[in-house]
């Protein structure tokens, strides 16, 4: 009886080792390969490849990858008065792909108890397409540094032929930085990711922006007589090699006097926006334009000292304090650069709570307001600014102001 029982147990072992096997293949990704066209290949869903090889997101597969695909069928027990006519007419199949999943030989004969594989249907193609319309949305993306169409095509699952015919690239199909693409994305995928994008900003809570980018800033000088490529260098702390790859300098490297030299000093970070400029109010209160009838280029809003100031649009901090010459009279000031050569300068305040070079996001307290000794208020004097060759024009806060 033991014998007997160890027997059954490793039948229904061995029964279970077979099932799990056949409920799966493996598949090595080739190239082209999307998470879609895998998924229709096999008639399963991209969900189930997903969940199955615990892919994160971006989702992303790569040629050569060993996926383990889900096969799409179902394990039928055969009951007493079962067929095979039977079984099939049930489950809209023919008896035909019976056999054959099952590898039934003659006389094709089934016994109450036997586990039978039942294929799946495929969709029809006017169903899968419907499906796929509805399994897919189209994102955009803006090219990157660095960024290829395959790099591209990589990232987010799918080939670079869908890449090249969504966008209507033409040959050498070649793309720059700042270009927008449209990318095919499950919805599945879409939707994890706009769920993770917004649990991410809801912790950190910034407005979005594309990227801090370091601008170069240069001096020009003119070489005069007894001067060399040292000496230049010297004198403005900078390397040989630097001026030589500025200027483009050939071997063996002779200056003359009177020639310009460009010299290489530092970068500055420069913030690109990857949506529309928007300017919002600074602080709460009541606007006073009087001030613009006196000869200022702002606005004064009056508010009680103490209220935070906010930060009007995305910006570097390029002033922080009240030593500046230029703005003496208007006490503790804060001066923001902003994306397109905008600038804004927030006045009269009480505490600054930014320095030189911070990063600031729209909606960010910048510091507090304060009395201002030249209108005998509490408040905030505001200007806005663009530069426009190499000038600053002042603009009207009331026409640019949300």
């Amino acid at each position: 009886m033991k014998i007997s029982k160890f027997l059954i147990n490793l039948l229904f072992l061995l029964v279970f080792l077979a099932h799990s096997a056949a409920a799966q293949v493996t598949y090595t990704v080739k190239r082209g390969d999307s998470l879609l066209k895998i998924a229709k290949k096999f008639n399963v869903t991209t969900t189930d490849i997903i969940i199955k090889n615990r892919l994160k997101p971006p989702y992303t597969i790569y040629p050569g990858q060993k996926l383990k695909i889900p096969v799409n069928e179902k394990i039928y027990t055969v009951k007493r008065g079962d067929s095979l006519e039977k079984i099939a007419k049930r489950f809209g199949v023919s008896v035909k792909e019976l056999i054959k999943l099952n590898r039934l030989r003659k006389p094709y004969r089934i016994y109450p108890g036997q586990k039978l594989k039942i294929p799946v249907k495929r969709i029809s193609s006017n169903k899968t397409t419907s499906k796929k319309k509805r399994e897919t949305e189209i994102i955009t993306y803006r090219v990157r540094k660095g960024d290829s169409i395959k790099k591209i095509a990589r990232k987010f699952g799918i080939s670079e032929k869908e890449v090249i015919k969504l966008n209507k690239l033409k040959r050498p199909y070649r793309i720059y930085v700042g270009q927008k693409l449209k990318i095919p994305v499950s919805k599945e995928t879409y939707l994890k990711n706009a769920q993770t994008t917004k649990q991410n900003s809801s912790k950190t809570s910034p407005p979005k922006y594309s990227m801090l980018r370091k601008v170069p800033i240069y001096k020009y000088y003119r070489v005069r007589p007894g001067d060399s490529i040292g000496k230049i260098a010297r004198k403005f702390g900078v390397s040989v090699k630097s001026i030589i790859r500025t200027n483009r300098l050939k071997k063996p490297y002779i200056i003359r006097p009177g020639q310009r030299l460009k010299i290489l000093i530092g970068y500055k970070d420069r913030l690109a926006l990857n949506r529309p400029i928007e300017f919002k109010m600074p602080l709460d209160g009541q606007i006073d334009t009087t001030i613009r009838e006196k000869g200022y280029k702002g606005i004064f809003i009056i508010a009680p000292p103490g209220e935070p100031v906010k930060a009007s649009e995305v910006g570097i901090v390029k002033f922080a304090g009240k030593d500046d010459r230029l703005l003496k009279k208007y006490g503790n000031v804060v001066i923001l650069e902003h994306p397109q050569g905008y600038t804004t300068i927030y006045a009269s305040l009480d505490k600054i709570n930014v320095k030189p070079g911070q990063l600031v996001h729209r909606g960010e307290v910048i510091g507090t307001s304060g009395v201002s000794g030249d209108w005998g208020r509490s408040g905030l004097y505001f200007e806005i600014s663009r530069i426009h060759n190499k000038k600053a024009y002042p603009l009207n806060p009331l026409e640019v102001l949300r």
